[in-house]
């Protein structure tokens, strides 16, 4: 069955009933207005418009599901990321100046609360200023500073990511409001604090702990992640140890956010996180999904039902390999009707690196559970890929961007590329 699945048509035939919807409501208004008399004239074909106006731009939304699907199934570049690869930590890394216009600076200021935006270059303040902002806890409104911070002090770096949420994944499981926070790019918790946790979390950067810098730089002026892959750090931690970090803490740094809040769904566009053709992409097929959802219809991106088949194993594969994320097709071969493989995920956010080339940056062995704050040993290793991390789409542009955890079943070793670049 999943050889043959195909969600294109079933968008299509929604696409097409909307564009439908449109024109009818818009030549309904015409005729409201040519021939009913006086103000209901108006006012029909005014609320006409208006409906008009609002199925035009679902419809919008569905032509660019339709268009995503395709790309998708055919193993080609996701239109968001293609759109948000000016955005790319490496592309950012490389800037020489602000991404974001002066307008755009003003209203991050004094409208969003933002002192940073992406691709200011920053220099991270002495150990000793930063830790007079801290508590007797280690925390700045709520959020440590981790030891693995330390060895960043006083160099510059760029502006990733300006955070002003976060998704809860310890209690309430909703996105959360956290202010005056920054990701810098390359700047990853190595786990030396941790007892060698490999999860690799971007570190969150309070704007008190940066101060502006005047000086440029062409790459990650510190890198508290080797380039290397992530191995699996030597001996067996303590079950019973309870560890603390800046993740499993961000409910306590955070607050809860009202679904309401404008800003929040403007901020990301105006302080440099997503350009504005990935905005507009994004929000349109997110008007989409909700109406499919409310339908009960097909949202985007579609992938197959899982399979009952038991899947095998894939290669044993190494830091620094090149391979080739597996279709969507051949993925759901290897899932569960939870989407599951082996307890681990298949995220909507992965399919769209379906087809794509990528390089192996490690193996995931033992990562923090940020619900109980133990280690916990993986049963199977994990694979993260280089340059591939959760974009936030489908979760309001959120800014965490953890890395995706891959089964090597999903997948398919190929030649080494060699100088090519990964595809966006």
């Amino acid at each position: 069955m999943t050889d043959t699945f195909s969600a294109v048509p079933s968008l299509r035939r929604m696409a097409q009933l909307l564009c439908a919807a449109c024109l009818g409501l818009l030549l309904g208004a015409a005729a409201a207005a040519a021939w009913l008399p006086g103000w209901l004239g108006v006012a029909s074909a005014l609320a006409l418009s208006g409906a008009g106006i609002v199925v035009a731009l679902l419809a919008a939304g569905s032509c660019l599901a339709v268009a995503r699907q395709v790309r998708m199934e055919a193993g080609q570049p996701d239109l968001f990321l293609e759109l948000n690869a000016r955005r790319s930590e490496e592309r950012v890394a490389q800037t020489r100046w602000s991404l974001s216009s002066a307008p755009c600076r003003w209203l991050a200021a004094t409208v969003f609360g933002h002192r940073h935006l992406v691709g200011d270059v920053v220099r991270i303040r002495p150990l000793h200023e930063i830790r007079a902002t801290l508590d007797a806890r280690g925390c700045l409104d709520g959020l440590p500073f981790m030891d693995e911070m330390a060895s960043c002090c006083g160099r510059e770096a760029v502006v990733y990511r300006v955070v002003d949420k976060i998704y809860d994944y310890g209690r309430s499981r909703l996105m959360r409001r956290l202010d005056d926070c920054v990701l810098l790019t390359g700047l990853r918790c190595d786990g030396g604090a941790h007892a060698g946790c490999e999860a690799a979390c971007y570190l969150i950067w309070k704007s008190q702990w940066l101060e502006a810098s005047t000086a440029t730089v062409s790459q990650p002026a510190a890198t508290a992640v080797p380039a290397a892959a992530t191995q699996a750090s030597a001996g067996v931690p303590d079950p019973a140890t309870i560890y603390s970090c800046q993740y499993t803490e961000l409910t306590n740094a955070s607050q809860a956010m009202s679904q309401g809040d404008w800003r929040r769904l403007l901020g990301p566009w105006v302080v440099g996180n997503v350009t504005a053709g990935a905005f507009a992409v994004a929000l349109a097929t997110r008007a989409f999904n909700a109406l499919q959802l409310r339908r009960g219809g097909l949202c985007y991106p579609a992938r197959p039902p899982g399979s009952s088949e038991k899947a095998q194993p894939g290669a044993s594969l190494q830091p620094g390999q090149w391979v080739r994320v597996r279709t969507s097709a051949e993925i759901a071969r290897t899932l569960d009707q939870n989407s599951k493989n082996r307890g681990l995920w298949f995220d909507r956010d992965m399919l769209k690196h379906s087809g794509s080339l990528r390089r192996v940056r490690g193996r995931v062995h033992k990562i923090i559970d940020i619900h109980s704050g133990k280690m916990i040993p993986m049963k199977t290793a994990c694979i993260v890929l280089e340059g591939v991390h959760y974009s936030g789409e489908f979760q309001g542009f959120g800014e965490q961007h953890d890395y995706l955890y891959w089964r090597e079943v999903w997948l398919e070793p190929v030649p080494p590329v060699g100088a090519a670049t990964p595809t966006p």
